[in-house]
C-alpha cells in the first residue's frame, strides 16, 4: 500500500481485513440478488420492449445475466479492495464507477421506468439495496474520494453513462441487431412474445 489505510477510508488499518471482506461480500450478494431478480423477471424483455427491439432469451441470458453480474463483480473488487490494497487511479476509478452503476441502474433502469408506467420492473425489489450501499460505500470510502476526487469522478461517469445509455443505445442500435417489435406504450400491459 502507497497510503497508509487511514487516508484511505474511515476504518483505518486495524480492522482492513473484516471491513474488506464484509463490504466485498455485501457488494457480490447485492449483485447477485439484483441479478437474479433480473433475471427471473427477463430483463433483456423489458428492455427490448420499451426501446422496440425483440431480443433472444439466449442472448439475454449471456449478456444481460452473465456478463453484466461477473463485470460489475470485476468493477466492484478492483474498487473496493483495490483502493485500500493497490492504491492506483484505476482502483479509484472502479470505487467511482461502482458507485455511478449503482445510482445509474436504481435510477434509470428501475425507478424511472417503474415511475412511467413500465411495470413490473424486474429488479426494482433489490434498488433500495443498492442505494444503500452506494451511501455506505461514499462515506467509508470519503477520503479516498476527496483526495482522488478527479479519478473516482471519471470512474464515476462511466459508470452512470452504462446504465444511462442502455434504453437510448438499444432504441439506435437494437433494429439492427434484434427483430423490431412495436415499442411497449407507458401505462399498457408489458408485451408478451
Amino acid at each position: 500500500m502507497s497510503e497508509s489505510a487511514e487516508s484511505v477510508w474511515i476504518f483505518g488499518g486495524d480492522q482492513t481485513l473484516i471491513a474488506l471482506v464484509f463490504l466485498q461480500t455485501a457488494d457480490v450478494a447485492f449483485t447477485l440478488l439484483h441479478s437474479l431478480q433480473e433475471r427471473h423477471g427477463r430483463l433483456w424483455r423489458y428492455f427490448g420492449a420499451i426501446a422496440g427491439v425483440k431480443i433472444p432469451d439466449g442472448f439475454g441470458d449471456v449478456v444481460f445475466f452473465g456478463g453484466l453480474t461477473v463485470a460489475l463483480w470485476v468493477v466492484g473488487l478492483f474498487g473496493i479492495t483495490g483502493a485500500v490494497a493497490w492504491q492506483s487511479p484505476l482502483a479509484f476509478g472502479c470505487l467511482g464507477a461502482l458507485v455511478g452503476c449503482r445510482l445509474s441502474d436504481s435510477l434509470f433502469s428501475h425507478v424511472l421506468l417503474n415511475r412511467k408506467g413500465f411495470r413490473p420492473n424486474p429488479g426494482l425489489a433489490s434498488v433500495p439495496l443498492y442505494v444503500i450501499e452506494s451511501l455506505v460505500l461514499v462515506i467509508v470510502f470519503y477520503p479516498t474520494m476527496l483526495a482522488h476526487s478527479l479519478a473516482v469522478l471519471i470512474g464515476f461517469v462511466i459508470g452512470a453513462l452504462a446504465f444511462y445509455l442502455v434504453i437510448p443505445g438499444l432504441r439506435m442500435a437494437g433494429p439492427l441487431l434484434f427483430e423490431p417489435i412495436q415499442p411497449w406504450r407507458k401505462g399498457d400491459p408489458q408485451p408478451e412474445w
